[in-house]
């Protein structure tokens, strides 16, 4: 059984970055290309703060922290990507600031992206709420949704 009662949604826009899908041989995805990308979460739980919210908003200073990390002016590659040497030269040379993630597709932002924030959100609410969506636009057209 759910015990979800209760949910709310918070989205934070404006995290320009640039990735390539080198496996994508037949597509143009297979360039270096950027998107402004977008992440929407859904907050979970079955009892509220004592203010009445699901999750404080305000508090969630860690999970912008760790976007802006990941995500602002960044160039992501897969760790598999055989140009990865040629990433590694680049952040030494200053060029990029390179995030390696296991899939840089949308899909697999979302996976990747619900695992580090839904665990922010379990240590600051001791347990009490919870991830239980993520969506990732890399534009106004595209995006993936993730539920656990």
């Amino acid at each position: 059984m759910d015990a979800t009662k209760f949910r709310s949604i918070k989205n934070f826009t404006g995290f320009p970055c640039t990735h390539r899908q080198w496996s994508a041989s037949e597509s143009h995805c297979r360039f270096i290309h950027g998107y402004s990308r977008s992440f929407n979460f859904e907050f979970s739980c079955s009892e509220l703060t004592k203010e009445g919210w699901v999750v404080d908003f305000g508090g969630l200073k860690e999970v912008k922290k760790w976007l802006d990390y990941m995500f602002d002016h960044t160039f992501l590659s897969n760790g598999d990507d055989p140009y990865m040497e040629n990433f590694v030269q680049m952040e030494k040379d200053g060029i990029i600031q390179l995030r390696v993630m296991p899939n840089i597709g949308m899909e697999g932002t979302c996976s990747y992206v619900y695992e580090t924030v839904n665990e922010i959100i379990n240590k600051t609410t001791n347990g009490r709420a919870w991830v239980s969506m993520v969506e990732v636009r890399e534009n106004e057209k595209n995006s993936a949704i993730y539920r656990p």
